[in-house]
């Protein structure tokens, strides 16, 4: 059988489980051991885990700096152990994931690392413990400060011992990012919401800057020293660095397009999101500005242009993780990059230039600037608070950082490392080896650097700008006016900006709610009553056979069956049923790991049953089921059927063997293997081989053509040719086939009449293909390597059903003048018809519940979210969004889709009968 992806149901069971175990290991605890005394705590070493302490396996100089700063902290504080934070990472959003995946199984970092996006989330949802009271607690003298029962401090500090740590925390602070620090509770149930709080210390602030490659500036007649300064100097810069026939590329951004080209978006004065007069956050992006920061940005990455006779489609490649690589092999002359304030980067100066991000057709100049920051989680015990809060302290003082530059440059890396800090510590000697521009860009972007989004419920604003944003690139603007350019692009700000408005930052009129909740119970009813009727249904089925098989000596009979089942019990409760309950539950509430949750009855419905996203993913799974049923289910029948034929056993191992690798090799692997087949360059692997057929003659070319009409011709007259030969086929499967047939003759004949006759006649004149990046075809390309992995160890089961047809039958029907077609449609797959159909329901429930971790690893959902299945959604918005309770709806309403399936797939199952080896009902 094909194996299981990793579904959504895992992580919610992984979550259950971690949380239940920590339950039970804490109620352990209490029974066995008295509460601890505050001197007994004293004694005992404190063990936190925090992030950003590097891998033991990293070896890398800023690892290694790293390290000795930790061992320093360790050292000071003999009564500390650190444990790094390690957490599986996913997609896009792998900085926010990890510790978010983390809190949400109970076992968080208690040194947190938070960004400005993600900030407001884990300061609503109660994660952040106030740092001020907590500092004041470490350096006032004042040991009573420090006395707790193991669950909360007994002493509070006073306001002047308050205010003398937030003046010193202000000192750490960059100016541009003391409003994302010091902030009020936006959780909604703090005793005085007015108060502000420091809610984590920066220790790292970093800027957005263009790298850029001098070599390839050298080559293009460009000058190195002299690095774009306006958007029209990059533009022109990244045409004349674009060479097609080299792979290079001028410019590079991420697929997320509304992240990697936020620094255009606020050169050019706009904002991706901002306040109202009442305080609450709004969209911004849908701005005239806005509009044509993309505009540019287009003109950048798809904008065609002639050198040579030659048109080129854009200077712009859109990627992932690929691009440093790529940069560093000299196929990409710009890329953005992140700068921090301690480590500029390591790079070579004389092959890599630095410089500031141009000035907007305004003249302005912009640029994101954040920062790595460290907040104590405020469900950790006191003393693991006060052992994170020395920790950050340490991390962010000037001690650290000194030991930091002092391991830099005792490496080799002096050069690399920011000015400001070698002066600072009185490395004089190796700045004349700094690059001079270097830490010109450092302060010229951090001068002009407007925070990243960090608003209530904007973590996620890159993903919801990300969808205009892309569909504007995909936009033909080769010949519109500018101003036609920016409102077609503006028109698609618009529209998602007031989607955004209303169902993600919360601004929806009561009436409007009001409706929501009266369709919500409907649907509630509903999905209550499929669940009771399919319970019901299959409680029905197998009750009536206990008592047709019934007998007074049964439960006797049976006995040890029954216990040998019950290990087998306890894990389904523990694995299925478990979370199953606890879902219900989240359901009607607005979960929360750390504060208490409330009940907010229909509303979770309410809001998802209007959530054009789960409209939308509900969708694009159906068409995903829809193509592993046609492309994936039948495949693994016919191979069997195939593989049964070859005649010699050595051959039938030869051929297994083959078929069934792939089933070795992790399934994330597959995926990213097949990623790399599908570079939508014109010298990906599949590109080249596709646009070889364009060297070929017109002859050849011509024979080629016809060769694949004849065989699609074929195929076609086959499939409607069947339903008459074979008359004891179903009258629902002879209109099946009939219906492939006439798609696929209509889509042969409409390729004639769009391109005529040279279809079949002529040379090839292809364009390469974009597979995954086009949203179009995404989810096609997708599922292809799906199929090729499952297939083989999907077979196994069919192989061995077809031991169980007697060869006489075979031997029979060769005699009475059978052909091969009527030995499958007579024999073989009346055989395995019941096989067959208990198959495909379990095929249809697995492609609704699975395929997540395959399209996290191709393509994590994009692009444009073309591969965005529910399932995809759900675990979005429970484990990256934390809100549970909208993704345990999204669960609700897609099992009541499923459980008709496996009602009639356990029905099924209650009418078999396995006699002489074969099965049959």
């Amino acid at each position: 059988m094909a194996r299981k992806p990793v579904g959504i149901s895992f992580w919610f069971s992984v979550m259950a489980v971690l949380r239940l175990i920590l339950a039970l290991a804490g109620a352990v605890a209490s029974v066995v051991t008295a509460p601890p005394t505050v001197a007994q705590a004293a004694d005992a070493a404190v063990v936190i885990r925090a992030e950003g302490v590097p891998d033991p396996e990293r070896t890398d100089v800023p690892a290694r700096a790293l390290r000795a700063t930790v061992r320093a902290f360790l050292q000071q504080h003999p009564g500390i152990e650190v444990e790094p934070f390690t957490m599986p990472r996913v997609g896009e959003s792998a900085m926010d994931s990890g510790p978010l995946m983390a809190i949400a199984a109970g076992v968080p970092p208690h040194a947190i690392y938070v960004n400005f996006r993600q900030s407001s989330t884990y300061i609503g949802q109660g994660f952040l413990a106030p740092m001020e009271a907590l500092l004041a607690r470490v350096i006032a003298d004042d040991p009573k400060l420090l006395d707790h029962d193991g669950v909360s401090f007994l002493n509070e500090p006073t306001d002047e011992q308050i205010a003398s740590a937030l003046e010193v925390i202000r000192q750490r602070v960059p100016t541009n990012a003391w409003p994302v620090v010091y902030r009020e509770d936006e959780s909604g149930r703090a005793a005085d919401p007015d108060a502000k709080h420091v809610w984590s210390i920066p220790y790292n602030p970093v800027i957005i800057a263009l790298l850029y490659r001098r070599d390839l500036f050298n080559q293009a007649g460009l000058n190195p020293d002299a690095p774009p300064e306006t958007w029209d100097e990059l533009l022109a810069a990244a045409r004349k660095l674009t060479v097609p026939e080299r792979q290079q590329y001028g410019i590079a951004v991420s697929s997320l397009l509304s992240y990697s080209t936020y620094g255009f978006l606020v050169s050019h004065g706009g904002r991706a999101v901002k306040q109202d007069d009442d305080g609450n956050w709004r969209t911004a992006y849908a701005s005239r500005e806005a509009a044509e920061a993309y505009s540019y940005v287009w003109e950048l990455l798809r904008g065609p242009f002639e050198r040579g006779g030659q048109t080129i489609p854009g200077a712009g490649y859109i990627g992932g993780a690929e691009i440093k690589l790529m940069f560093d092999q000299g196929r990409i002359g710009m890329r953005f990059e992140y700068l921090t304030e301690e480590l500029l980067g390591d790079l070579n100066p004389q092959l890599v230039g630095i410089a500031p991000l141009p000035k907007s057709w305004a003249g302005t100049r912009g640029s994101e600037i954040n920062a790595m920051m460290l907040g104590v989680f405020a469900g950790a015990t006191p003393a693991e608070q006060l052992a994170a809060t020395r920790y950050i302290w340490f991390m962010t003082s000037d001690e650290a950082k000194a030991i930091r530059t002092r391991v830099m440059v005792d490496q080799g890396f002096g050069e690399f490392v920011s000015p400001t800090l070698l002066r600072k510590f009185g490395y004089d000697r190796i700045l004349e080896r700094v690059p001079a521009g270097w830490q010109e860009a450092y302060e010229t972007a951090l001068a002009h650097g407007v925070p990243e989004p960090y608003g209530q419920n904007t973590q996620n604003i890159y993903l919801y700008m990300n969808r205009p944003v892309s569909a504007a690139m995909e936009l033909d603007l080769e010949n519109v006016p500018q101003a036609q350019r920016v409102e077609m692009i503006q028109g698609l700000l618009i529209e998602s900006a007031e989607e955004v408005d209303q169902r993600v930052l919360g601004n929806l009129p009561p009436e409007e709610m009001a409706k929501r909740r009266f369709w919500a119970w409907v649907v509630m009813i509903g999905v209550a009553a499929s669940f009771l009727f399919g319970f019901g249904h299959v409680w029905r089925f197998f009750t009536k056979l206990d008592r047709a098989n019934a007998s007074p000596n049964t439960s006797r009979r049976f006995s040890w069956g029954y216990v040998l089942l019950l290990p087998a019990l306890l894990l389904m409760l523990l694995w299925q049923y478990g979370p199953l309950l606890g879902g219900a539950a989240m359901a009607v509430m607005d979960y929360r790991i750390v504060q208490e949750s409330a009940l907010v009855g229909v509303d979770n419905f309410a809001n998802v049953l209007f959530d054009e996203r789960f409209w939308d993913g509900l969708g694009r799974t159906f068409f995903f089921v829809g193509l592993m049923i046609v492309l994936g289910f039948w495949p693994p029948i016919l191979l069997a059927i195939l593989l049964d034929e070859v005649p010699t056993n050595f051959l039938k191992y030869v051929f297994r063997t083959v078929y069934y690798l792939p089933a070795v090799i992790s399934g994330v692997i597959i995926m990213f293997l097949w990623k790399q087949l599908y570079e939508p360059s014109a010298f990906g692997v599949l590109n080249q081989l596709l646009l070889s057929l364009n060297t070929l003659p017109a002859v050849a070319a011509t024979l080629i053509k016809l060769s694949v009409a004849a065989l699609w011709v074929t195929f076609v007259l086959t499939l409607a040719w069947l339903p008459f030969k074979l008359d004891e086929l179903h009258p629902g499967m002879k209109l099946a086939l009939w219906a492939v047939a006439g798609v696929a003759a209509w889509g042969g004949v409409s390729a004639v009449f769009e391109h005529g006759m040279s279809v079949v006649v002529g040379g090839y004149a292809l364009e390469p293909l974009r597979y995954i990046s086009d949203p179009g075809t995404a989810m096609f390309w997708t599922v292809i390597p799906i199929v090729w992995a499952t297939m083989g160890p999907g077979c196994l089961l069919y192989l061995a059903a077809l031991k169980t047809v007697p060869s006489d039958l075979y031997e029979a029907a060769a005699l009475d003048g059978a052909g091969i077609w009527a030995r499958v449609f007579y024999i073989t797959i009346p055989r395995l018809k019941f096989l067959i159909v208990i198959q495909f329901i379990a095929a249809v429930v697995a492609a609704f519940k699975g395929g997540v971790d395959f399209i996290l690893a191709m393509t994590q959902g994009g692009p444009q979210d073309a591969t965005t299945v529910l399932a995809l959604e759900i675990f979005n918005r429970a484990f990256l969004d934390l809100r549970f309770g909208i993704g345990a709806a999204m669960a609700w309403v897609l099992g009541a889709i499923l459980i008709g399936f496996t009602a009639y797939q356990l029905k099924m199952l209650s009418r078999a009968e396995f006699q002489g080896g074969k099965a049959a009902h």
